[in-house]
């Protein structure tokens, strides 16, 4: 093995000088030196592979000892990596207990039929984060892999759950409630829920900024699920006894369940909500007179005076007949939710939250709906938590998870042989000199420099 190593270790650099010292473009150097390291790791995982498989098959007495007997031998695995295709030998072994295993496939982690390694699995669903599934094969793999590959294993992925040091206790928290509107297989309507948590606003500069959000979304979860999830979530964060909290979003159903499950919540209408209703009551007057209704209707609302709402009501309807029904309908959307409205003058902290709809826009609406484009619950349940936190893991189905303490040995002295023969490898200096085509370029002399 350590001659293979040493062999290897000569190739790469005697290509690497090859290729630096061909006075390309720096461009094409970078490119093609990149293409020959990805070929030199890969032929060093296929020496692994094989090192695993000879030794395993060596240690007959642990074999026997973890009840497994050869079967067949020379069975030929290719497996699609980071560093581009691979392949490797193997044996077949029966197991005493039934069945038979790739003993060398279970040490490597390689599951059964599986030609994608789980490393460049992850990658293919981290790029499905933020491009079609078409695109994240290209950008990954040059397109080796077909799109439904990726979204195969976008189906087999899940999210990483964060690791945190303990509770912290804030005087206020913000959570915006809204979702997604996206379109399944076959044409229906559906939507995506999104939950963003944050401990209020910050303005730095001009752009404001949430501080410490940290965004929740499932799909096909009931109210109270999600809800469930999104308190666990908070309570793992933060020691809430004292803390003040505020839910801003649109006064949907699904909504107002968080007002039965988030301790002591406040409900806050969303300022896009709310203008946008007002501007629905007064459109269709002249601009001056608009701007009067606003702002009657906003001092209205704010105080919290119905009575004087509803004249401005009757007013704009006697001057508006043929939209009396919109004014109507927007007009009872404004007075269902008048505490939520009216709380922002009351509790100036109130307003130091609220941005639902640029949440949904930039975390979910950039990948699920921004383009013409369909999808099936079966995705929708796996991409949108991965979306919402942007952590992934792959977790393909694993089936053989012990590995027997006996294989276990035998694959731990191929390790430690390969710790050992580091050292094989040769120093630059002992492969040769570059080659010259009979006089002196640039870049010999700019390498002679650093030599």
């Amino acid at each position: 093995m350590e001659r293979i190593i040493t062999g290897l270790g000569e190739l790469f650099i005697n290509k690497v000088m090859e290729i630096i010292s061909s006075g390309e473009s720096f461009a094409r150097i970078e490119k093609e030196l990149l293409e020959e390291t990805k070929k030199c790791a890969a032929k060093f995982l296929e020496v692994y592979a094989e090192s695993v498989e000879k030794e395993i098959l060596k240690d007959k007495a642990g074999r026997r000892e973890a009840g497994y007997a050869v079967e067949r031998r020379g069975d030929q695995r290719r497996l699609q990596t980071l560093l581009g295709e691979i392949s490797y030998q193997r044996t077949y072994y029966k197991k005493a207990t039934g069945g038979y295993e790739y003993l060398t496939d279970i040490v490597l982690g390689v599951e059964k039929r599986e030609r994608i390694s789980e490393g460049l699995s992850l990658a293919l669903v981290k790029a499905a984060r933020d491009m079609s599934y078409s695109k994240a094969s290209a950008y990954v793999t040059g397109k080796e892999i077909s799109h439904q590959t990726v979204m195969k294993k976008v189906r087999c992925s899940r999210t990483e759950k964060e690791t945190l040091e303990q509770q912290r206790t804030v005087p206020e928290l913000h959570i915006d409630a809204d979702e997604a509107h996206i379109t399944l297989r076959g044409g229906r309507k559906s939507e995506v829920p999104l939950i963003s948590v944050y401990e209020g606003i910050d303005k730095p500069g001009k752009r404001s900024r949430c501080r410490n959000i940290f965004h929740i979304s499932e799909y096909g979860k009931t109210p109270d699920e999600l809800w469930e999830q999104a308190l666990t979530e908070i309570e793992r964060r933060y020691e809430i006894s004292g803390t003040r909290i505020y839910l801003h979003g649109d006064g949907g159903s699904w909504i107002q369940t968080g007002l039965e499950w988030i301790p002591q919540a406040i409900f806050v209408l969303d300022k896009y909500h709310k203008n946008k209703a007002i501007k629905t009551m007064t459109a269709g007057l002249p601009v001056k007179i608009r701007k009067f209704y606003d702002k009657e209707i906003r001092e209205s609302l704010a105080k919290e005076n119905l009575q004087r709402l509803e004249i401005l009501i009757q007013s704009l309807k006697d001057q508006l007949p043929e939209r009396e029904d919109k004014i109507q309908i927007n007009a009872g959307y404004l007075k269902r939710f008048v505490s939520g409205i009216s709380i922002c003058e009351k509790d100036s902290r109130a307003n130091n939250g609220g941005s639902a709809e640029p949440h949904v826009s930039h975390v979910l609406a950039a990948r699920l709906s921004s383009r013409p484009m369909a999808w099936s619950k079966q995705t929708l349940k796996r991409l949108a938590p991965i979306l919402a936190t942007g952590r992934v893991v792959y977790s393909a189905s694993r089936e053989h998870t012990n590995v027997p303490k006996s294989i276990k040995k035998a694959t731990a002295k191929v390790n430690q042989a390969f710790r050992k023969q580091r050292i094989g490898l040769p120093h630059p200096d002992a492969i040769g000199t570059l080659p010259v085509s009979g006089k002196i370029t640039g870049t010999q002399v700019l390498l002679k420099c650093y030599s």
